[in-house]
């Protein structure tokens, strides 16, 4: 099974150019810090509360980002809140991303092309290779967006977190999202976690757009 961070990085490669996009300047860099939190709750490593995180098993689990982060929360106790660790992953938005694409062009889903733009500018691109396992991942988002049926917590997770971050456009319409807005509402009030993630998404957020407004 791909972790929530190889799924996120796959929502946000273009099948068609092989590039990774943002539907917003931090877009996908939020998606990979929300990510790397969901994997660390649903490998039952970490648990929260309102506001605040409690490591529950220092354990490694076999996969770099979330062992280095798990040693991180270990390390550093008085960053206890989602808030704070989503600020921190948001800051290693480059090594996620690295250790994602890594994962699947090891496991033959992308492959990794490097070429020159006027011989200065090195242009990279990741092709899909098996689209399998991206088209699972987009059906998953649609279904659970598009039917009534109540998602597992991951794909209720994955709904919150491709919400927030503007990856739904990447599979639904304009009109579809618009027209599954309480539906979306409602998944994403299902679990603790996903409000607790996309509330914090969304506080970073602003604080940056502030900052860079007024630099």
């Amino acid at each position: 099974m791909l972790t929530m961070l190889e799924e996120v990085v796959l929502l946000a490669v273009d099948e068609h150019t092989g590039k990774l996009r943002s539907a917003t300047r931090f877009g996908t860099a939020y998606a990979l810090g929300g990510a790397l939190f969901f994997d660390l709750a649903l490998a039952k490593k970490i648990d929260t509360g309102t506001w605040s995180i409690e490591m529950v098993d220092s354990a490694p689990t076999g996969h770099a980002a979330m062992d280095h982060f798990l040693s991180e929360i270990a390390k550093r106790p008085e960053v206890n809140t989602v808030r704070g660790w989503i600020e921190e992953a948001f800051g290693y938005r480059d090594y996620l991303e690295e250790e994602a694409l890594r994962s699947l062009i090891e496991r033959g889903v992308l492959r990794h092309e490097k070429s020159k733009r006027l011989w200065v500018i090195d242009v990279e691109r990741f092709p899909v290779v098996d689209n399998k396992q991206q088209m699972h991942v987009k059906l998953r988002l649609a279904e659970a967006i598009l039917s009534d049926t109540i998602p597992d917590a991951r794909d209720i997770m994955l709904v919150s977190l491709a919400d927030a971050c503007g990856l739904l456009g990447y599979i639904l319409s304009s009109s579809e999202i618009e027209n599954r807005r309480a539906r979306i509402r409602m998944l994403r009030q299902l679990e603790t976690i996903s409000r607790e993630v996309a509330e914090a998404i969304a506080d970073l957020d602003q604080h940056i757009q502030t900052a860079i407004s007024n630099v």
